[in-house]
């Protein structure tokens, strides 16, 4: 999927581009893309367009498709079990903010969803850090946080690797009711996938050739 972002700034950088409307637009346009999506766009990211627009982070984001995987591998580096892990994917997948091992004090909390100025503190039940003989001490530490203003989420692997989405379920309740919602970043499921050097210059090959024919047809032939 061919998508265009051609503008012309006029003294300075775009206007800043956040409304929902325009979010919705993009989202859509840049889930579609089944194998490849090419961003064509006439715009420098550094002095047209203001940090945090959506037309600059799509266009980072093609530049870059990688930088996505590599902040989730930095993040599973930091899990301390194949439970957190799989736990962490589906959130980052889903578009949140998630840190994972979040200290507080002395303690620490497997995963913490970021989001609208708000937290959830997830805990994954029932791998080797949260056997169940050592629940109740975990509700204690729970019961500490939560007097600290901390709200909770608990996901029990045992209901998580027999249903993950019934397991995942009540945690995006959480996040919904909490107005913590996903970035507007494109997630790793949206991500488009490195394209081969051969397939880009058959690509600009093509452009270059249609350039020369439109040129052509509109008495430009010696144009730049």
């Amino acid at each position: 999927m061919f998508l265009s972002m051609v503008d012309t700034p006029t003294g300075g950088p775009l206007p800043f581009r956040d409304q929902q409307m325009f979010k919705q637009r993009y989202n859509v346009a840049a889930s579609r893309a089944r194998d490849q999506m090419w961003v064509i766009h006439s715009l420098n990211v550094q002095t047209d367009l203001k940090t945090g627009d959506l037309r600059r982070r799509l266009i980072e984001h093609a530049q870059d498709p990688n930088a996505l995987l590599r902040i989730l591998e930095d993040k599973e580096r930091r899990t301390e079990s194949p439970f957190e892990r799989e736990v962490l994917r589906r959130l980052v997948r889903a578009g949140y903010r998630v840190t994972p091992q979040w200290k507080v004090g002395a303690r620490r909390i497997d995963l913490v969803v970021e989001g609208n100025g708000k937290r959830l503190a997830v805990e994954c039940d029932g791998d080797r850090f949260h056997p169940h003989e050592k629940l109740a001490e975990d509700m204690e530490r729970q019961a500490v946080l939560e007097r600290l203003g901390w709200i909770f989420a608990r996901i029990r692997g045992s209901v998580y690797f027999r249903d993950p989405n019934r397991a995942m379920k009540s945690v995006f309740e959480k996040l919904q009711n909490l107005e913590i919602f996903p970035s507007e970043e494109l997630s790793e499921s949206t991500a488009p996938s490195p394209v081969s050097n051969e397939l880009a210059d058959r690509v600009c090959r093509r452009a270059e050739q249609l350039r020369q024919e439109w040129n052509a047809r509109n008495g430009n032939g010696n144009a730049a």
